[in-house]
């Protein structure tokens, strides 16, 4: 006997309002969004997208989606607070789609069931009825990504180890992206507003979610929930653009403010060609104003693109004909990128002891290298055989301690040093202790680096 299997349907409720209502004009002003973006080198786990009306955040929605260009995912799960229903835990609608303005999205049915089965999530329409966290985000979705289905999550009263859950079990499945819908400050003054969102890119790119709150940011519960998750613990995080609603209304006393972010795989590379560029040049100029003239150059950090704007961690080696010279880097990030890459191209010229200052004679033989970090992680192990096992020769950064002492060597350390016994070895060497080293208190962080060189792009 054939079954008639019955689909039903949801339909936008903030069609009109947030974003246009007609479909040609809801398709042309999402393709205006998206066409002053730039795909990523790699696809993101995960992008923080905006979800205000087009004309105030529109902008950074396209940032954030445009950056997934090269992904392609079997889901998108959209993270989105709860503005208009209070409920405890995370709700799922109980639909199989989406009817919007010249568009159907499919929901994924047999992720939502999944979770629903384990008790992660729950079916509870009314979360979804005026949720223009999951709404907004849904055009661009069908522009960028079209027929993938979606799994729309609005979480209510919910603690950040089960959002953790879904992003882990979800990311089980394979090839999921995750969108953390969330705009910033709600309702401060402008330089309230500033500041407070200021903060708060610092909490995400320094990877503190634990101290985000709902007053730093409205989708704070899905961004904790990532950043803590284990598939999202030690993600490369890149800013992409920030901005406020003053810049369309005027109104600088009532502001809310937006941001747009792309998490990456920790071994991804991220920065464009005109990133590293940008640089190398800030360092070579640096170096050369600081050897010639004393001091080194006035930086302006707004003049310089938001991936380097953004707080970030790296390191600076100077080499002369090929051997090294001097090298100083961070190895938490602590202030915006630019600012980091200049204070230590100094400090790797005048402040290494391993060397004499750089001199003026030396400047053209000396080649700058950056090497941009990712946020450390600890390594578990009882033995040094089971450390040794872990380590991915030409990939992996450490950083040693005990007895009081540390060592760090950077990825590109393997390419002298390419059998881990050897690699480590040297680290505890490096660090001050016996290269047979060994006892119980070991502490080893693993990291990831991404590395460029003046030479390697057209200045």
């Amino acid at each position: 006997m054939n079954r008639q299997t019955q689909i039903s349907t949801r339909h936008s409720a903030v069609a009109g309002r947030f974003f246009p209502g007609e479909a040609e004009d809801l398709a042309r002003t999402v393709a205006d969004c998206l066409n002053n973006s730039t795909a990523a080198l790699s696809p993101p786990n995960a992008i923080i997208s905006p979800h205000a009306g087009y004309p105030f955040s529109g902008h950074l929605a396209g940032m954030a989606w445009r950056a997934t260009e090269t992904a392609r995912p079997a889901r998108i799960a959209i993270l989105s607070p709860s503005h208009q229903h209070a409920f405890t835990g995370i709700a799922l609608p109980s639909q199989d789609g989406y009817a919007l303005p010249g568009f159907d999205l499919p929901i994924d049915t047999e992720a939502r069931d999944m979770l629903v089965d384990q008790t992660l999530a729950h079916i509870e329409d009314a979360a979804h009825d005026r949720e223009h966290g999951v709404e907004t985000q849904l055009p661009f979705q069908h522009q960028m990504h079209p027929g993938t289905p979606v799994v729309p999550l609005v979480i209510g009263r919910a603690p950040d180890d089960q959002v953790g859950k879904v992003i882990d079990t979800l990311a089980a499945m394979g090839d999921t992206l995750f969108v953390l819908s969330s705009d910033l400050s709600h309702f401060l003054t402008l330089d309230e507003a500033q500041k407070h969102d200021a903060e708060t890119a610092k909490l995400i790119e320094t990877a503190k979610p634990e101290r985000l709150t709902g007053a730093h940011a409205c989708g704070a519960a899905a961004i904790r929930g990532f950043m803590m998750s284990g598939y999202g613990q030690g993600n490369r995080i890149q800013r992409l653009g920030m901005a406020d609603s003053a810049a369309v209304t005027n109104d600088t006393s009532r502001t809310v403010g937006y941001g747009a972010w792309a998490l990456f795989d920790v071994t991804d590379e991220t920065f464009l060609p005109d990133h590293r560029t940008a640089l190398l040049k800030a360092a070579r100029q640096t170096l050369v104003s600081r050897v010639t003239k004393g001091k080194p150059p006035q930086v302006n950090v707004d003049s310089f693109a938001p991936p380097l704007r953004g707080y970030g961690a790296a390191f600076v080696t100077l080499q002369k004909d090929g051997q090294l010279r001097g090298c100083i880097g961070s190895l938490t990030a602590h202030q915006p990128l630019i600012t980091d890459v200049v204070e230590n191209t100094v400090k790797s010229a005048f402040d290494d002891p391993r060397f004499d200052p750089v001199t003026e004679d030396e400047l053209d033989r000396i080649t700058i290298k950056i090497a941009v970090l990712s946020p450390s992680a600890p390594m578990s192990f009882d033995s040094e055989a089971a450390l040794l096992a872990q380590l991915k020769p030409g990939r992996d950064g450490l950083i040693l301690s005990d007895k009081g002492r540390r060592g760090v060597f950077l990825p590109m350390v393997w390419d002298s040093l390419p059998k881990p016994q050897d690699f480590l070895s040297a680290l505890k060497q490096k660090a001050g202790l016996p290269r047979d080293h060994w006892s119980e208190t070991l502490q080893v962080r693993r990291f990831c680096a991404e590395g460029f060189a003046e030479g390697d792009y057209p200045s």
